[in-house]
C-alpha cells in the first residue's frame, strides 16, 4: 500500500467523505499513480493487472471533472455486461444521486432509452449495445469530454476492437481518454497511438507480459480427465472453502459440474452466456452476498467479476493461453488478500502447466486428491472444534444421564453416525502416487546425470547374456538332414491317388473355332458404327 493519501492526490471533499464511508484510507499503487494526472486532464495509458483497483483509478478523476450539465459527458466501455453493471454500481456508491445510463446487451431497451432521454452525464456500456444506440440515433456523443477504455485487451480478444474504433470515431476530437489494459499487444498500441494525445504511460511492476500475482498460491492436482468432477468434490469436501469460483471450458460442462456438486451436498449454480440477463444478475447477486457458496461459470460469463474476499478459484482443465489462466486466477487474491488457484489437469495439461510455470514464473505446489478416509477425519476435527464451545446447563444434565447408562465410545460413535449421515465422504478414486510431475527436460537431465536407469557397459551386457542364455530354437531339419515339415503335418510319404471320372475335354485351338457369320448390313465387330448425322428439316 502507498503512504500517500487521497486528499494529497487532489480529491474533492465530497469524494473523500464517500471514500472514508467505505473504509478506503490510502490509495492502491495504480490509484496513487493515476488520480492526480487524471484530475489534471491528462490522457492515461495504464498497464495493470486485474484486481488492482482500476475502477477508482479512473472513476475518481472522472467524477471530479463532471459538470452540473445533464448531457452525456463521460463514456466508459467495458467488455462484458457484468463488468459494466459492476462499474456503474461502484460509481453510484461514491455519488449516489448521479444519473448513470447502463447500456448493455441482453436486457430491454426501454429503461436505457428512458435514462438517455432524461439525461445521464455518465454512460457505462459494452461496445455492441453502445454502437447499437448510436446507429438508432438514441445516443448523442457530440459533447463527450471523457472516455474510458477498461479491460481493453479483453475487448480485443472478444472481437470488439472494431466496434470500439467505430464509436471513438464518432466522438469529437480532443476528449480526455483513459486506456487500461493488462497487456499491450500491437492492435492496442496502435489504438492508443491513434486516439490518445501525449498520454501519461504507467506500467506497474506486476503488469508485465505475464503478470505473477504474489498473493495467489497455485496448487494443481493431477487426475484423469474423466475423474475431474469427482476429484473436485473430494477437494471441496476436505477444504470446505467459504466460496469458490469454478471455471469450465464449455456451457454444457458448467451444468454438469454444478449438478454433481449439488448432488454431493455442495449446493452450486451455473452461469453461462445462454442464460437470461435477469437470471445472471440474480445468481451473481446471490454469490456476492454469500447466499451461494459455489459458482460454476464459463470464461465469458465470469469475465470482470469482482468478488470481495473470494478465497478459491478452480480451473476444470487449463485454458488455451497463459494469459487467460492468469486472468482467471486473478479473480482471487484481490486488494491485498490471499487466494488459491487450483487447477485440475490431466497428464498432457500438466506438462503445459509446467512449461507455463517456467515461462511465467509461477510456483506450483502439487497436491493429491484426498481419500474418503481423509475427508471423514477432517469432518470429525471440524465437528470437534464446533462442540468445544460452551454448552447450556440443560444439555450438560442430559449428557450426564446418557453417560450413566451407555458406553461412552459407543455413544459418541452413534452420535457421529447421526451427524455424518447426511454428509458425503466423497468418492474412492484411483489416486496417483504423490510424486513430482516431471517434464521431459527433467527426465533427460536425470538420465544424463545417472538417474534411475544407468547405462550398462558392453562387458556387463555380455556377462548377463552368458549367465542366462536364451533357449535354443527348435530344429527345422531331421537328423538325416531332410526337411522337417511344419507342426500339424505328418512326415509319412503320401501315395499317388489318381482322379476319378471322365477326363475333361481339351480346349480347341483358335484356328479350329468356327467363324461367326457376317452379314452385309451388320457392322463389323472391329469397326465402329457410323456416326449419326443430323439433317435440317
Amino acid at each position: 500500500m502507498s503512504e500517500i493519501t487521497f486528499a494529497a492526490l487532489g480529491c474533492s471533499e465530497a469524494l473523500l467523505a464517500a471514500l472514508a464511508k467505505r473504509g478506503f484510507e490510502t490509495p492502491m499503487p495504480v490509484q496513487a499513480q493515476t488520480i492526480r494526472a487524471g484530475i489534471e486532464g491528462r490522457d492515461l495509458l495504464v498497464q495493470s493487472r486485474t484486481g488492482s483497483g482500476k475502477t477508482l483509478a479512473y472513476g475518481l478523476p472522472l467524477l471530479q471533472r463532471l459538470s452540473e450539465d445533464r448531457h452525456t459527458q463521460a463514456l466508459i466501455l467495458l467488455p462484458t455486461r457484468e463488468l459494466a453493471q459492476q462499474v456503474g454500481a461502484e460509481l453510484h456508491t461514491l455519488v449516489p444521486k448521479l444519473p448513470i445510463a447502463n447500456l448493455v446487451g441482453g436486457v430491454a431497451y426501454q429503461p436505457q432509452l428512458r435514462s438517455l432521454q432524461m439525461g445521464s452525464p455518465v454512460v457505462v456500456g459494452t461496445p455492441g449495445r453502445v454502437k447499437d444506440h448510436l446507429d438508432r440515433g438514441t445516443l448523442d456523443l457530440s459533447r463527450v469530454s471523457m472516455i474510458v477504455l477498461d479491460e481493453c485487451d479483453e475487448m480485443l480478444n472478444m472481437g470488439f476492437l472494431e466496434d470500439v474504433e467505430t464509436i471513438l470515431a464518432k466522438v469529437p476530437a480532443g476528449p480526455q481518454t483513459y486506456l487500461f489494459s493488462a497487456t499491450l499487444p500491437a492492435p492496442i498500441a496502435k489504438l492508443a497511438k491513434r486516439f490518445l494525445k501525449d498520454p501519461v504511460q504507467i506500467q506497474l511492476a506486476e503488469a508485465g507480459e505475464h503478470a505473477v500475482h504474489a498473493d495467489i498460491a497455485h496448487t494443481p492436482v493431477l487426475a484423469p480427465d474423466h475423474q475431474h468432477v469427482r476429484a473436485l468434490v473430494n477437494l471441496l469436501l476436505l477444504d470446505q472453502p467459504s466460496a469458490a469460483l469454478i471455471f469450465t471450458k464449455t456451457k454444457a460442462q458448467t451444468e454438469e459440474v454444478a449438478e454433481e456438486l449439488t448432488v454431493s451436498g455442495l449446493p452450486a449454480a451455473f452461469l453461462h452466456g445462454d442464460l437470461a440477463q435477469a437470471t445472471r444478475t440474480r445468481i451473481l447477486g446471490q454469490f456476492k452476498e454469500g447466499k451461494l457458496r459455489y459458482l460454476v461459470a464459463t470464461d465469458v460469463a465470469a469475465r470482470g467479476l469482482d468478488i470481495e474476499g473470494l478465497p478459491l478459484v478452480v480451473h476444470m482443465g487449463i485454458p488455451t493461453q497463459l494469459e487467460n489462466y492468469i486472468h482467471r486466477s486473478g479473480r482471487t487474491g484481490r486488494a491485498g488478500a490471499k487466494g488459491t488457484s487450483l487447477a485440475l489437469v490431466g497428464f498432457k495439461e500438466s506438462r503445459i502447466l509446467l512449461a507455463w510455470s517456467r515461462r511465467g514464473g509461477l510456483t506450483l505446489d502439487w497436491r493429491a486428491v484426498p481419500t474418503p478416509a481423509e475427508i471423514r477425519e477432517a469432518q470429525a476435527l471440524k465437528l470437534l472444534d464446533g462442540v468445544k464451545g460452551a454448552a447450556s446447563a440443560a444439555l450438560l444434565n442430559q449428557a450426564t444421564q446418557l453417560l450413566k447408562d451407555a458406553d461412552p465410545v459407543r455413544l459418541v460413535a452413534g452420535l457421529l453416525g447421526l451427524v455424518q449421515a447426511d454428509q458425503s465422504a466423497g468418492f474412492e478414486l484411483p489416486n496417483e502416487p504423490e510424486k513430482k510431475v516431471k517434464s521431459r527436460f527433467d527426465l533427460a537431465r536425470e538420465r544424463k546425470d545417472g538417474g534411475s536407469r544407468p547405462q550398462r557397459t558392453y562387458a556387463e551386457r555380455n556377462a548377463s547374456r552368458a549367465e542366462s542364455p536364451r533357449p535354443e530354437a527348435a530344429s527345422k531339419t531331421r537328423p538325416d538332414g531332410s526337411f522337417k515339415p511344419r507342426s500339424g503335418f505328418d512326415d509319412k510319404p503320401r501315395p499317388y491317388k489318381p482322379r476319378t471320372g471322365a477326363p475333361a475335354a481339351p480346349k480347341k485351338a483358335w484356328e479350329d473355332r468356327p467363324a461367326k457369320p457376317v452379314t452385309k448390313d451388320a457392322p463389323r465387330p472391329w469397326k465402329a458404327a457410323p456416326a449419326k448425322t443430323w439433317k435440317k428439316k
